[in-house]
């Protein structure tokens, strides 16, 4: 009976000690399929599976604040997408505005001034000038904004030369 007794005490002694040693990542669930009934339960005793628990948790509501920001972030990468979109669309018909606008305007100067040579001369000049903004390509970014900028004053300056001069005709 003795030597029953000490079996016991030292079997109880090896289940204590062994789930003082179970750490969290030795108390996988997917890892323990196979395992023994005493490694169970030496998991659970020592709190491991709790704590991976809780782990796994804290993991989890991180990604969501992760997924949460990442989504903010997409949502805000469309919207730039859409004023960038906005903003060449708008570019695009500032352009095709102003290049109607001008060759019907170089039309009627053409029309009620057929025979001046200086006038037809600055005409071309104005023409070549509204065919270089046509073709310039629209597209987004600053760089393209200042261009477009600067061949509409372009354009600007030779009406205003055209207005000028028709106007001392007249």
């Amino acid at each position: 009976m003795k030597q029953l007794n000490k079996v016991i005490i030292v079997f109880g002694l090896a289940t204590l000690l062994g789930a003082c040693t179970m750490d969290k990542a030795g108390c996988d669930p997917k890892a323990m399929r196979d395992a023994g009934l005493l490694t169970k339960m030496n998991c659970d005793f020592s709190g491991s599976y709790d704590a991976r628990s809780k782990d796994k948790e804290a993991q989890l509501a991180a990604e969501r604040q992760n997924n949460i920001l990442l989504r903010q972030a997409v949502a805000d990468m469309e919207k730039k997408n859409s004023l960038v979109s906005a903003d060449v669309a708008k570019r695009r018909t500032d352009v095709t505005n102003i290049t109607r606008s001008v060759g019907a305007y170089l039309r009627s100067v053409q029309a009620s001034n057929p025979s001046n040579q200086l006038m037809a001369e600055q005409i071309n000049v104005a023409r070549a000038r509204l065919d270089a903004l046509q073709k310039t390509p629209v597209t987004s970014g600053n760089t393209n904004a200042q261009e477009l900028q600067t061949r509409i004053q372009a354009v600007e300056v030779e009406v205003e030369k055209l207005r000028k001069q028709s106007a001392i005709l007249e």
